[in-house]
């Protein structure tokens, strides 16, 4: 594209044509105006939110990425006044910026319930781009859309055994056991080990009880057969 070429697209962006049909409406020439002026204002503003949202989305990345090593990460933004579900909700975001870089207003725009829709862990990235290319935006349609997928999956899944054990928060207990710097602290820590390891006792006596509760019920099941 030569220079003059290059003016004209400029030109283009920077006048504001509203899409709205203002001609099915009864209202006064004196408002339209009113109506397409503010339009524009607001649209700009707009644009001013989703440009913040991408750069809050790409830095709160690459910082927790800095507290990588350290685990600090939670301490940082929760002293910037964030809270785990601020920093959950900026994630699903940047992960839709990432995947869908040449949407980026798309994205800015979404509902933080579309977002979390569309970035649940059962979603397969080609049921994403078909929502996000076909422009669609509510929460509601977008659950509709995908709840095939999810049946699905809940279908296949179902039989699966299910995990009690909370890893993430015993692994977390475990970091702050080897950083700890204060005697109390570790008192404290040391104290809820003592706890823990009380329950494990009896949750493992709870299990052989049951092993034999069915080993009897097994036996009887045999002597009744024969």
């Amino acid at each position: 594209m030569d220079v003059f070429g290059e003016l004209q697209e400029a030109i283009k962006k920077e006048i504001y044509v509203s899409e709205f049909d203002f001609g099915s409406c009864e209202i006064e020439k004196e408002d339209i105006e009113f109506i397409k002026n503010n339009e524009q204002k607001l649209r700009k503003k707009f644009m001013g939110i989703s440009e913040s949202l991408h750069y809050i989305c790409i830095t709160l990345n690459q910082i927790s990425l800095k507290f990588k090593k350290s685990g600090d990460f939670m301490k940082w933004y929760e002293a910037n006044g964030l809270t785990k579900d601020n920093i959950s909700e900026f994630n699903k975001r940047f992960i839709l910026f990432q995947e869908f870089k040449d949407k980026k207003d798309f994205i800015a725009s979404l509902s933080n319930q579309s977002v979390k829709f569309l970035t649940h862990k059962d979603v397969t990235a080609d049921a994403r781009e078909r929502i996000i290319h076909g422009g669609i935006k509510k929460a509601e349609t977008i659950k509709e859309l995908l709840a095939p997928i999810k049946d699905q999956i809940v279908i296949e899944f179902k039989n699966k055994t299910v995990s009690y054990v909370n890893y993430k928060k015993l692994e977390k207990m475990k970091t702050r056991i080897t950083k700890v710097e204060d005697g109390n602290e570790l008192n404290f820590l040391k104290a809820d080990l003592d706890a823990l390891a009380i329950y494990l006792k009896d949750m493992r006596q709870a299990v052989k009880d049951k092993e034999k509760e069915w080993e009897h019920k097994n036996n009887l099941k045999l002597v009744e057969e024969v």
